[in-house]
């Protein structure tokens, strides 16, 4: 980190290496950064694994209230989720890489598909083994060499990637844990936009949930990051809204999910209403597909 001749704070993106030096919000010690070459938006300085696997042990509710208010909140993702997946492919084996309580896990079980989750959070794997018990649940995040190459037909990530210290080196561990044609879905917020519109006022609302948020996305960001990594077919929709628990959160969700559903409709999926939580689905190129 270097200070220019403006006095403005030089820091450099963790992915593209670029010094960037536009900061968009600030929280308690906290910055993020927009990386104008390639748009990431970065927490900086970043958080150390250990503090963040502390972190982790208290980010999920203990309280079985908070804990059904949870489901209910990703029921509607979950069902639009399962039924992309469905469509793309029938029930196969299937990994939820930060699987939470593990209601995911749950609803694909009862579709026919063999179902396994990933959760660093004691209180989430304790949860899926006390209620789900014929899941296994891992507690080691990836990447896990101890999972052998092309196990899974799916592998999901639910508002995972946002979180990772290293993104990229978590998508190609996905690419090869993923069998020949296997899919794979994210599911990841799009906060940048409405922090930006909201300026002092997005401070209050905390949408990056600092310093739990290591990166936002863009769709141009995350789009060419998959293709780098090998995968196809990537494509990037909406797929249903989450209904937080507080007045304030789903009436936003609410009404920017509907004009976000209503713009892509009308727009045959091509516009994508900034700000609004994206899903986006990937392929592992098959050995029978000509390289791209």
């Amino acid at each position: 980190m270097v200070t220019n001749n403006n006095n403005e704070t030089a820091v450099t993106c963790p992915l593209c290496r670029t010094p960037s030096n536009r900061r968009i919000f600030e929280k308690e010690g906290w910055g993020y950064y927009r990386c104008r070459p390639c748009s990431l938006v970065f927490i900086h300085p970043q958080p150390s694994p250990d503090f963040l696997t502390n972190k982790y042990q208290e980010y999920l509710p203990e309280s079985e209230e908070a804990i059904q208010a949870w489901r209910l909140s990703m029921e509607e993702v979950i069902l639009k989720s399962a039924a992309l997946i469905e469509k793309e492919t029938g029930p196969g084996r299937i990994l939820d890489v930060g699987c939470g309580y593990g209601f995911f896990l749950y609803h694909m079980a009862a579709r026919g598909w063999q179902a396994e989750g990933i959760e660093i959070s004691a209180q989430g794997r304790h949860y899926a083994a006390e209620h789900f018990p014929r899941f296994r649940v891992r507690p080691k995040a990836l990447p896990d060499p101890e999972i052998p190459d092309c196990s899974f037909d799916v592998v999901t990530l639910f508002y995972v990637l946002e979180h990772l210290a290293d993104p990229v080196g978590v998508l190609r561990e996905v690419q090869r844990i993923l069998k020949p044609d296997g899919l794979l879905l994210l599911r990841w917020p799009h906060s940048t936009p409405i922090v930006r519109l909201l300026g002092p006022l997005a401070r209050g609302l905390d949408l990056y949930h600092t310093p739990y948020h290591l990166f936002d996305y863009s769709t141009r960001f995350l789009e060419s990051t998959l293709t780098g990594q090998g995968f196809t077919a990537i494509r990037t929709l909406l797929a249903g809204n989450t209904l937080p628990a507080d007045r304030l959160g789903r009436w936003s969700s609410r009404i920017f999910g509907s004009l976000g559903e209503f713009l892509s409709r009308a727009g045959a999926g091509r516009l994508l209403l900034p700000g609004v939580s994206k899903t986006t689905l990937a392929r592992k190129k098959s050995p029978e597909w000509p390289f791209e």
